[in-house]
This record gives C-alpha cells, structure tokens and sequence, in this order.
C-alpha cells in the first residue's frame, strides 16, 4: 500500500497572522474545526505550541471520534505541522502528518496550502471529500464574518 499526499489550496481575504491565529489557538480552533454539522466536545486542541493535543469530534448522527496525535513544528505566522492518528483505523499506530503552511499574496490575503501525508489514496479521496473541504469551507467563512 503506498501513501501519497492529499493536497489542498485556498486564498483568504485576511493578513497570514489572523489566518494563523485561527488555524492554531484553541478558541478560533472550536468554531471551524470539523466537517460542516459536526463539532468539537472533549479537547485539548491548541496548535500554538508543540506537544501532545486531542480532541472528539461529534458527527450529526451523535457518533463520536476521538483523535489524537502531537503538534511537531510551529513557525508563526508560516507553519504548524502536526500528526494525527484515529483510534479505531485498522492501522491505528499509523499516522498521518497535516501540514497548513501560510504565505501573504499581493492582494494583502493570505494562500494557504494544506498538506496530508501518510494516507493511500482512497484515504485521500474520502478525506478530501468528507472532511477538509467542508472543515475549509466552515473557516473561510468564519474568517469573512470576522
């Protein structure tokens, strides 16, 4: 089984330091965090440092997730990497690697870039269409509100 990497870009119409603060302090973090319908219960989700964080993901139908995994690099207003492992996979020692790297562009915004290593490629497909889309989606409009 070979892992390829799920890639994934959008442009925001906010300066990277407020982008930052949202993908990695835990109070912006609870307002986007997850597919559209779901949220965040249990949680030590903070992504300005590194260490160790988990957090559980209610889905509409109630069905919670538990995941878990360890902040690696933090590089403000640029970079956080972190991995992620959720209990139940069938390789649940498995983890995958998310990176959000951050650059301003010539329209004052920022351009995001979301990077998920470690998956194959119906991981990719199934991940792209269930999750970061929709959890995407959820923070650029919560960036527009703000």
């Amino acid at each position: 089984m070979e892992d390829d990497i799920l890639t994934l870009k959008r442009s925001f119409d906010a300066p990277p330091y407020k982008v930052f603060d949202f993908v990695t302090k835990k109070e912006n973090l609870l307002k986007w965090w997850g597919p559209e319908n779901c949220y965040v219960d249990e949680n030590d989700l903070d992504f300005t440092m590194v260490g160790p964080y988990f957090f559980v993901m209610v889905a509409p139908n109630g069905a919670k997730a538990k995941v878990s995994g360890k902040v690696l690099a933090v590089n403000p207003p640029y970079m956080v990497e972190f991995n992620m492992s959720m209990p139940g996979d069938e390789e649940c020692l498995r983890m995958s690697v998310v990176k959000f790297k951050l650059a301003a562009n010539d329209a004052g915004g920022t351009d995001f870039t979301l990077t998920q290593s470690g998956l194959t490629s119906e991981e990719i497909t199934f991940n792209r269409t269930n999750g970061w889309v929709s959890t995407l989606g959820r923070l650029e409009k919560l960036l527009k509100e703000t």
